[in-house]
């Protein structure tokens, strides 16, 4: 299983989403694989310094071109969890991901130019791959949230969960993983597994 995180913008929660999935990977003790092809490597720094014992299960690759993505991706088994974390605004490497992808998690914020940035992701995942959004930092009491997940919804994209705003979620390597971001990201986790089954 090959989960893409996929955004063309930065600052929408890939790489928060990228880790979070990577860590409910390894439930019932199975080793994920968590593939970074952001040049920032900030998915594998927050992993490799991050005090949670999850992370003890994930294998780390970087990958920050396209040969050494290939050669990450040709590396998997068959009976493997791949999270693949990929570098924003870079549509080749992006797709090249994608290409491989069992299914695809496209984080994305409320408001601004978001909807046309995960338009763009949309339009290059394959039909037969599964894909879903997770809205990230969402402020779920609030209309703008609200009208946005009523947007996809109406437009048929599926919404696999909401990560609320919490600072604690996005912290990055400063301790264990929020409960916040767990709770939230499991949902997600499961449907893409669902969708999976489900292709």
């Amino acid at each position: 299983m090959i989960v893409v995180t996929a955004a063309l913008k930065g600052g929408v929660g890939k790489t928060t989403t990228s880790v979070y999935l990577a860590a409910l990977a390894t439930s019932n003790r199975r080793v994920a694989t968590l593939v970074d092809a952001d040049p920032q490597a900030s998915a594998a720094e927050w992993i490799e310094h991050a005090d949670d014992e999850r992370f003890e299960r994930v294998d780390v690759i970087e990958a920050p071109t396209d040969r050494l993505l290939t050669k990450a991706l040709d590396r998997a088994s068959p009976d493997s969890v791949v999270i693949v974390d990929t570098p924003p605004a870079n549509e080749r490497m992006t797709s090249k991901a994608i290409s491989r992808a069992t299914a695809v998690v496209v984080p994305t914020r409320v408001g601004g130019i978001e909807t046309s940035r995960v338009e763009a992701v949309l339009d290059i995942v394959p039909e037969s791959i599964p894909v879903g959004l997770v809205i990230c930092s969402a402020r779920t009491f609030t209309r703008s949230y609200h009208d946005a997940l009523t947007g996809w919804v109406q437009s048929g994209v599926p919404v696999w969960g909401t990560a609320p705003e919490r600072v604690a979620i996005t912290a990055g390597p400063t301790g264990p993983l929020s409960p916040d971001g767990l709770d939230a990201y499991r949902k997600v986790w499961r449907r893409a597994q669902y969708a999976v089954r489900s292709a």
